[in-house]
């Protein structure tokens, strides 16, 4: 099971205090029983389940949009306590509606730590970069981090970004350990205190910042070749400036929102599958019962495994 930062947060009581609810919106579990509708699962299966809840069969869910799922409530998720009553991975049994669509098996070959993100993050990012290298093979990428309001996605998105073939993926924090990691994935770091108004120009740019001014999003936006694609990840409260002119006259595609899990994980897995993302150096695997100590003063990404098998995955 795997953690944000937004668990850290409500521990440290930064967050205001409401009822009970469990954390933990990506895992993977082992399927101990099944309804009777549900079908290619069996009790025994290693499964990826995705974070959001959707139906699958609705038209949204048939177009592509799980996200905007119309059978259940708008947002309905896993472990964030506000988007309905669905319980959450840190805890030892949870009941996954419409299973035969939010879950995926975990292919073999493929650990539980490098899988464990497909449920959210690690699809989050995937689709930051994974079309726009599909149209362009070997296009640059710039990932802006900046405020690091998602970190886990921006460097997932740098190592996908390479596995799929870009020539060249800057990475551009202010934060030295983000730096670090991207560094030692293969990115090119870029620190930057501050925002500058343009970097270069991208055929993909993805934002993950969240910072409320809209600065390092406008750096993202202003980077962008003409009619290239920008994605933003970073979850914006509030009114947030957007430099529609420029992206006017550059064309941009732009995406926001929450990702179609659902569609996006059979592509994330098979590319794990191929072996080709590098995600060791982004994970800080730490076991189940060290969760809380852990949470207080949490790295770019946690993993808790409850024992030593899952942690080096079942194979």
């Amino acid at each position: 099971m795997l953690t944000r930062p937004i668990c850290a947060a409500y521990l440290r009581g930064k967050l205001p205090t409401r009822d009970p609810f469990c954390f933990g919106h990506e895992f993977v579990a082992d399927v101990v029983a099944v309804g009777d509708e549900v079908a290619h699962f069996v009790p025994g299966n290693r499964v990826i389940v995705s974070f959001l809840i959707a139906c699958g069969t609705c038209r949204r869910c048939l177009q592509g949009y799980p996200a905007a799922c119309l059978t259940v409530p708008s947002k309905s998720a896993y472990g964030f306590g506000i988007f309905g009553d669905w319980g959450g991975a840190a805890c030892d049994l949870i009941r996954v509606p419409y299973a035969s669509t939010m879950m995926a098996l975990l292919p073999d070959g493929i650990s539980v730590t490098d899988a464990a993100s497909a449920g959210d993050n690690l699809s989050d990012a995937f689709r930051c970069v994974a079309d726009g290298l599909e149209e362009e093979p070997g296009a640059p990428v710039l990932i802006v981090a900046g405020g690091g309001g998602a970190p886990s996605i921006s460097l997932y998105a740098a190592a996908l970004a390479m596995s799929l073939g870009s020539e060249q993926v800057d990475y551009m924090d202010s934060d030295r350990e983000r730096l670090t990691i991207a560094e030692a994935i293969g990115a090119n770091p870029i620190e930057a205190k501050s925002p500058p108004k343009r970097h270069g120009s991208y055929w993909i740019t993805a934002d993950t910042s969240g910072h409320p001014s809209g600065d390092w999003l406008a750096t993202a936006l202003n980077s962008t070749a003409p009619y290239g694609r920008c994605t933003s990840c970073g979850i914006y409260h509030g009114v947030t400036p957007v430099p529609l002119g420029a992206m006017y006259r550059q064309g941009v595609r732009f995406t926001i929102g929450w990702a179609n899990i659902q569609s996006l994980m059979p592509r994330v897995l098979n590319l794990l599958a191929a072996k080709a993302v590098a995600l060791s150096k982004i994970h800080n695997v730490v076991p189940w019962d060290d969760a809380i100590a852990a949470l207080k003063d949490p790295p770019p990404k946690l993993i808790f495994v409850r024992n030593h098998e899952a942690a080096a995955g079942r194979q």
